[in-house]
């Protein structure tokens, strides 16, 4: 064991300088690419069709694919797209036809996440009929993105974990939990490629349907840092397969195990919200060590609890020497979990308001579940168990059994990160979470149009500043249609009443879906005439 701590300790001397300067080396980062200007605006009305679209972001990101559906409906996607920094330049096809074009795009953002978006202008006038919307997001992409991450750090955690304990502390032949740990990393290892190949699905946002197409693929692989991560993850597997194979007790085998171990905690700190805040110089160390701290911590359960079901003469010296450790492994998990949710979070309210911060409170409830029956296991049950109490050791054994499956819980509960906007993106750029808006016209009738708030959920939709030939009016009346004809939902309609401030709300609406939502506001000018104004609003599954 003494060798293995300072084989350790020498690999770690060799990694953890590389990963402390990546955090020097990068710049600081939002938590996500935002869109901070566009050319033309959203909304705008061109006499002459424009060349190009410019997007200038919050931070650098790289372009992943933009498509333009034209007035009569056809897709088209965009091959001549430019970058330099923070700013993407979309060449337009030439002869854009007059009426309403839609464009959606998505880029990769710092951190490796895809980020989707889109805008509508006019070639001329609007068109009376709106073109049909491209879908942001896929459920069973989403779940088969949860579903490959879930097994790959089922592989990553209790396999690789399962192998570092074995040579760090087990190191008897058979080795506990052997089948089990194994079994863990071929799971890990057939998920990798799968999560790849959802992650150039939810990169592009195309359909499952895409996934056999070779966009897809490389998209997966080199589009974002997530490629790059999955692949250390991989390679972190086999490592610790062959360290299982080469035997705990030989020198390559221990040599391999420590190799495992640190190289999941640098695949973690590769990719992925942590590892991109600033300030990155504390950001990325405390990542690296909470992986392996949480591969060290967790990873033990398996094995430890086949050394309990075993028994033997190795149980005393298997259970000290793990109680021995654990205080020092949870020490410096807890230390860079509490820095990582302090810069994740940064104020209090986020925990409740946000959906990362939901997330973060059910990780955090198992995770003091799990140390709470941790704190049971070490002072009241390890000492009677190894002086050979049996009822001692069978409720350390199930003990262990239950941390297994809050162990499982919080894995899981891990992968839905993906999905939610950090809380410190949302203080940081207010207003796209909080109120969209949009200019319309139409003949002589113009309008301001807002969503609150535009994400999934119930929203609400404001018409403001009505015009009539440049003037203020009172219309007789203001109705308001949402719908999603790309998924046939909707319309859903509702009438506009009067606020005291001159806005006309319409309540009511529930969005069951993010992406591109088509808004028409119905304006009756006189009992003879009604103008539809029509845009396009933008919903994101975000949490206020």
């Amino acid at each position: 064991m003494i060798r293995l701590r300072v084989l350790l300790l020498r690999l770690a001397a060799a990694i953890l300088p590389a990963v402390f300067m990546s955090g020097l080396c990068t710049g600081s980062a939002f938590a996500h690419a935002t869109l901070i200007a566009a050319e033309p605006a959203d909304g705008a009305i061109v006499a002459i069709a424009p060349r190009t679209v410019t997007l200038r972001f919050s931070e650098p990101a790289r372009p992943l694919v933009a498509r333009l559906i034209h007035p009569g409906g056809r897709t088209e996607i965009l091959k001549e797209i430019g970058e330099k920094g923070s700013v993407i330049v979309l060449t337009l096809p030439s002869g854009l036809e007059n009426g309403t074009h839609v464009l959606s795009w998505r880029v990769a953002s710092s951190d490796g996440h895809p980020i989707g978006g889109g805008l509508v202008f006019s070639v001329g006038a609007p068109s009376a009929v709106a073109p049909a919307t491209i879908e942001q997001s896929d459920l069973s992409v989403r779940i088969g993105l949860w579903s490959a991450r879930f097994l790959l750090l089922v592989g990553l955690i209790v396999g690789v974990g399962g192998v570092a304990f074995n040579a760090l502390i087990g190191r008897s032949n058979p080795a506990p939990g052997a089948r089990i740990v194994t079994s863990a990393l071929v799971a890990g290892l057939i998920a990798a490629p799968l999560l790849v190949g959802f992650q150039g699905l939810d990169a592009l946002g195309a359909p499952f349907s895409d996934v056999a197409t070779a966009d897809v693929w490389e998209a997966g692989l080199w589009a974002t840092s997530y490629g790059r991560s999955t692949l250390l993850a991989a390679t972190a597997i086999c490592i610790a397969y062959a360290a299982g194979q080469a035997g705990y007790r030989s020198r390559l085998g221990l040599s391999l195990a420590a190799a495992a171990t640190l190289l999941v905690g640098v695949a973690v700190a590769s990719a992925g919200h942590a590892s991109t805040a600033p300030p990155r110089y504390l950001t990325v160390p405390a990542v690296f060590l909470h992986a392996i701290t949480v591969v060290l911590w967790i990873g033990a359960l398996i094995p430890l609890g086949a050394v309990l079901v075993r028994g033997g003469a190795a149980l005393p010296i298997i259970l000290q020497q793990f109680s021995r450790i654990i205080p020092a492994i949870v020490a410096v998990l807890a230390a860079s979990g509490l820095l990582l949710a302090i810069v994740q979070v940064q104020t209090v309210p986020a925990l409740w308001d946000t959906d990362y911060g939901r997330v973060l409170l059910a990780k955090l409830a198992l995770v003091v579940a799990l140390l709470l029956l941790a704190a049971l296991n070490r002072f009241y049950l390890t000492a009677p168990a190894v002086a050979g109490d049996a009822s001692a050791t069978r409720r350390l054994r199930r003990s262990v059994g239950a941390e297994i499956v809050l162990a499982t819980a919080i894995i899981a509960v891990l992968g839905l990160w993906r999905f939610t906007p950090l809380p410190r993106a949302i203080a940081a750029n207010p207003g796209l979470f909080e109120v969209q808006e949009v200019r319309a016209r139409k003949e002589s009738v113009s309008a301001a149009l807002s969503i609150h708030p535009p994400i999934v959920g119930p929203v609400r939709v404001e018409v403001g500043n009505l015009l009539l030939n440049g003037k203020p009016f009172e219309p007789i009346s203001v109705s308001v249609d949402l719908d999603k004809p790309s998924y046939g939902i909707g319309p859903f309609t509702r009438e506009a009443r009067r606020a005291g401030d001159g806005i006309y709300h319409a309540d009511g609406f529930v969005l069951p879906l993010d992406g591109f939502w088509i808004v028409r506001v119905t304006v009756l000018v006189s009992d003879f005439r009604s103008v539809t104004l029509m845009e396009v609003f933008d919903v994101r599954k975000v949490s206020r």
